[in-house]
């Protein structure tokens, strides 16, 4: 599959805006001015679910004639999340069994949830997000179901019933949250695979449009206008999000970023290539693509380890708050750097040799780092 540097930009902003959520608004509650400054970077997961919806069925459209159409997807897709997710799982067990790291280990959550990969499920029953070591594994879990799910559908499904499939997603999944929130779900509205496909059957819709052939410029330009529209709207959104998070996010904010992120995903991938993308296509946006699934594991991990480490509170408000935060962000850097270079590249490169698409024009091993996983 063909690299599209563009997204690998967006992937990057999209571990920013995770990051700079939890390291620089998260600490303080949502009455600081730091909570509503950042909070919109919490939706940098929305971003991740877009892409990898677009790039995962973008990859299954282009192999479902292939023989080995199921062992090579499979194949590529545990080597990609399976190694650095099991490393954090035996730490978790260690931990658990040891007894040390309360802190990061406790939780209500049963230990074998997080192996089956479907902790989000008893997330919403215990409405908890469990002990903090796994707690970003919510949206792991979500790619997971979807990984095991989607391909049977494209290969199952006809060309033209799919995008109706996607579409019917789109409406009935925003209506799936609301009555979920006002039945008093304050999880199950974020973390549940079929409350969140919708942000997913975006990215998906823009693959199938793609495959199909040029885009009529009557789409195009209706899709810039929707672009224009949620970008002028933003101010508005960012500044209700931050007053009740749940409440904005569960009857509208999730529906308004999958036409936003959806729309500027569009956008991108029309324009690839021009001067004003630039910033997407350059190393630093490439650096951090690369090292974000890594990043976005163990990020909070280390926050909470250096601020622990030195007995004091977490908040950016005072020099040492500062310190410590910017020292966190480096070490989890130079950790997720080493990871990628030493352990998740080589088994990418090693699963694209061994799990091929046979008869199909992904043979080649042009971008192992395609596919987003969060």
């Amino acid at each position: 599959m063909e690299k599209i540097k563009e997204i690998d930009g967006l992937r990057a902003i999209a571990i920013l805006m995770v990051v700079a959520w939890h390291y620089l608004g998260a600490s303080d509650g949502p009455q600081s001015l730091p909570w509503r400054s950042f909070i919109f970077g919490r939706s940098g997961v929305d971003l991740f679910f877009v892409l990898s919806g677009y790039l995962i069925t973008s990859i299954l459209l282009n192999n479902r004639a292939s023989p080995n159409y199921f062992s090579a997807f499979y194949g590529r897709r545990a080597f990609r999340i399976l190694p650095i997710y099991g490393v954090l799982l035996l730490i978790f067990f260690a931990g658990k069994i040891s007894g040390a790291g309360h802190v990061f280990f406790d939780g209500a959550l049963p230990w074998w949830s997080y192996a089956l990969g479907v902790q989000n499920i008893w997330m919403a029953i215990d409405q908890t997000y469990g002990a903090i070591w796994l707690a970003g594994t919510w949206s792991l879990a979500i790619e997971e179901q979807f990984y095991l799910l989607f391909p049977l559908i494209v290969l199952w499904l006809s060309p033209a019933a799919l995008p109706r499939l996607l579409i019917a997603t789109l409406v009935l999944c925003p209506a799936g949250r609301i009555i979920s929130y006002l039945a008093g779900d304050e999880f199950g509205y974020y973390v549940l695979m079929p409350l969140r496909a919708d942000i997913l059957a975006v990215g998906a819709l823009i693959a199938c449009l793609r495959f199909s052939g040029p885009v009529p410029d009557r789409v195009r330009r209706s899709v810039k206008t929707m672009l224009v529209a949620t970008t002028c709207a933003f101010p508005l959104f960012a500044l209700l999000i931050g007053k009740n998070t749940d409440f904005h996010m569960a009857l509208w904010g999730h529906s308004y970023l999958v036409a936003f992120f959806g729309s500027a995903l569009f956008m991108v991938l029309e324009n690839r290539g021009s001067p004003s993308l630039a910033l997407l296509r350059s190393p630093l946006a490439e650096f951090f693509a690369r090292i974000s699934y890594a990043l976005y594991l163990v990020h909070i991990n280390v926050l909470v380890f250096v601020f622990l480490l030195f007995r004091t509170d977490r908040t950016i408000d005072t020099p040492t708050g500062v310190a410590l935060t910017a020292s966190a962000l480096a070490i989890s850097v130079l950790i997720c750097f080493a990871s990628y270079r030493f352990f998740e590249g080589p088994l990418v490169r090693m699963a694209h040799l061994k799990y091929r698409f046979e008869g199909s024009l992904a043979n080649a091993v042009t971008n192992p780092g395609t596919a987003a996983v969060l």
